[in-house]
């Protein structure tokens, strides 16, 4: 018989795995190895294997396959990683992988990206994305300087500012997962996304319909001819919430962008145009009413709506193989956060309406594909890509065995 100490004890840690364990499964290991040894534990505990490198390369060299409609996703984890990446970057054949707590992973060395002292990761922030461009690599981030919250694009080898943002109202409503990030090229100009950083703040929402905010805006950057670090900024669209995914495909420039409960977007972004967040969506509030979602000859609609949502975060070109495969279509290639799969779109060229989407569900959070230094999926001669997965890996991919 246990004594009542040791019948305390295995009460607690029950409770303690119900109400904690439910949202942290990795935190039932301690209290179940506990209880065992109230009771006694006979089983034989395991050995970790003398050769640590040689059990490394074993959880590196996972592979997995996963059917789609008329090929097969090969993936291949080749990094194991612990933290939410804010880019992918091939040199030749090396990769850089940058973090969004601020640290760069290159050539099997950490070290810390050259950061300002106000940089924080405070309201879910930090590095939200890595952008290059003309020879650079800048940094979008998030800022705290006294009781001011905001947003920095800088260059990262000098910390010299491109641009910031102002002040965010409403310190309790602020959310720097929305600010977005993602960048393309359009005619040797930097595009770049700036969201609303907010999940619930009517105000902070409404700077997406403001001219005299970034905020809800893709940007367009253009080099001063005069200076090698000075940018004119010009709001090239608005009314977005959080644009994670901006690819020009074609001279088309595709975004993904995450509505609220509901209503991401599949877009067509062009100059000028405003997409309606806050006022139209065809999501609904957190916890509350639906948005208008009659049309609007003001803003521009989707292409498409993901009802319920994704959480669409990176997208690109398709890798070779896939991209000739659907020659008769645009084809692009996305990740997704909440849906947890990699996701394949084909547009008509002429109507450049949505024909398909097809969603591999690979059980991870994914956020980043890997690119050239022009912005395009780096792939290499087979046609194999790579992508991170959230606080687990880096993945090498590759679509194969078509039908």
């Amino acid at each position: 018989m246990i004594n009542k100490k040791k019948l305390f004890s295995l009460v607690a840690l029950i409770l303690v795995s119900v109400f904690i364990g439910y949202e942290n499964p990795e935190i039932i290991e301690t209290p179940k190895n506990k209880i065992k040894n109230l009771f006694g534990n006979s089983e034989k505990k395991q050995v970790r294997p003398n050769n640590e490198d040689e059990n490394k390369n074993k959880i590196e060299n996972f592979k997995d396959e996963f059917f789609a409609n008329s090929f097969t996703l090969e993936i291949e984890k080749i990094k194991p990683i612990d933290f939410k990446t804010a880019g992918l970057f091939f040199e030749g054949n090396n990769m850089k992988i940058f973090s969004q707590k601020g640290e760069i992973i290159y050539n099997k060395k950490n070290k810390k990206i050259n950061l300002p002292q106000d940089f924080t990761i405070e309201k879910e922030g930090g590095v939200r994305n890595i952008i290059y461009f003309q020879k650079n690599f800048y940094a979008l981030i998030s800022r705290k300087n006294k009781n001011c919250y905001y947003s920095s694009l800088i260059n990262i080898k000098d910390q010299s500012k491109v641009f910031d943002t102002k002040c965010l109202p409403i310190e309790e409503d602020i959310n720097f997962a929305g600010i977005g990030g993602a960048f393309t090229f359009k005619d040797n100009n930097l595009l770049i996304t700036v969201g609303t950083p907010t999940h619930q703040s009517d105000i902070i929402d409404m700077f997406a319909q403001n001219n005299n905010y970034l905020y809800g805006k893709i940007l367009l950057l253009e080099k001063e001819t005069d200076s090698d670090k000075k940018y004119t900024i010009k709001i090239f669209s608005s009314g977005h919430r959080n644009p994670q995914g901006l690819t020009n495909m074609e001279d088309i420039l595709f975004s993904t962008e995450h509505g609220p409960q509901g209503g991401d977007e599949l877009n067509i972004v062009e100059m000028n145009k405003n997409f309606g967040w806050p006022i139209v969506s065809l999501g609904t509030r957190y916890g509350g009413k639906s948005f208008d979602y009659k049309k609007n000859d003001k803003f521009t609609n989707p292409i498409f709506s993901f009802l319920p949502s994704i959480a669409p975060s990176m997208m690109s070109n398709c890798p070779h193989n896939l991209k000739d495969y659907y020659g008769d279509y645009i084809c692009l290639i996305g990740l997704s956060l909440r849906e947890m799969s990699l996701i394949i779109y084909l547009v008509d060229r002429n109507t450049k309406n949505l024909i398909s989407y097809e969603k591999i569900f690979l059980e991870k959070r994914l956020r980043h594909l890997a690119l050239d230094k022009e912005a395009k999926l780096f792939t290499k001669n087979d046609s194999s890509f790579y992508f991170s997965s959230d606080k687990d890996g880096i993945y090498k991919g590759l679509f194969k065995d078509f039908r």
